[in-house]
């Protein structure tokens, strides 16, 4: 197995990738957008939303807070909820 290959499965098992890519989809879903409304209100390409929903690609603090902006919610609020769901999973 390539290095790109194991890292693409450690990221995609990786229960805390996992629980933001769903709270994302939930968000998203929630508010009626599409992944290509998301990429009309941020400038980034739907496949970055993607991404992050499919587990394949995680988020830095400074990104949460956009895509917090970019879906009308509560950063703080968001962060409690992908904890739980995190709690929830162990």
């Amino acid at each position: 197995m390539s290095k790109i290959e194991k890292r693409k499965k450690i990221n995609n098992e990786d229960p805390r990738r996992l629980a933001l890519g769903q709270w994302v989809r939930e968000q998203r879903m929630a508010k009626g957008y599409t992944m290509r409304d998301m990429a009309a209100k941020s400038g980034r390409p739907h496949s970055y939303f993607g991404k992050i929903e499919q587990a394949q690609r995680g988020l830095d603090l400074l990104e949460f807070i956009d895509m917090c902006n970019w879906l009308d919610v509560s950063p703080k609020k968001s962060f409690l909820s992908v904890q739980v769901t995190l709690k929830q999973q162990s």
